[in-house]
């Protein structure tokens, strides 16, 4: 009888130190993304049938993320992460672990069907919206 009972204290205080819990946004919201028509007069002219734009910045509880999408006539060839942040030593080593392969996928499919990255699911998803959404409007 005294197990149960204990086992029944130590089940509520987890609950309850589980349930008080709070996530925090990243701390710092990424810097405005330049406008896409205003390029530098430095930049190279893309390639004939070339076209870049950048999708939404998404904010996950842990992190920030923003992609950049290159198509020529109509096919996926750059992939580029133009912001991710990380709220935490854990949130910036598992984002450093799966963005190399989120954009080696992406390119490997020329698309945004590709799977989640194993344990980074928050970034993942995020980075995989963003960059449906810079495929979109690169494709006009």
């Amino acid at each position: 009888m005294r197990r149960a009972v204990a086992a029944l204290v130590v089940t509520a205080v987890a609950v309850v130190a589980l349930a008080s819990y709070d996530t925090h946004p990243p701390r710092r919201p990424p810097p405005r993304p330049p406008a896409l028509h205003a390029r530098p007069s430095s930049t190279p002219t893309p390639a004939p049938g070339t076209r870049t734009a950048r999708g939404p910045v998404i904010t996950t509880p842990f992190s920030v993320i923003q992609v950049e999408a290159t198509l020529r006539r109509g096919r996926l060839v750059g992939v580029r992460t133009v912001s991710l942040t990380g709220d935490g030593p854990h949130t910036q080593a598992l984002n450093a672990r799966a963005e190399p392969i989120l954009r080696r996928e992406a390119l490997r499919a020329g698309t945004a069907r590709i799977d989640v990255v194993s344990g980074a699911t928050y970034t993942s998803e995020s980075w995989i919206e963003s960059l449906r959404a810079a495929i979109r409007a690169a494709r006009g």
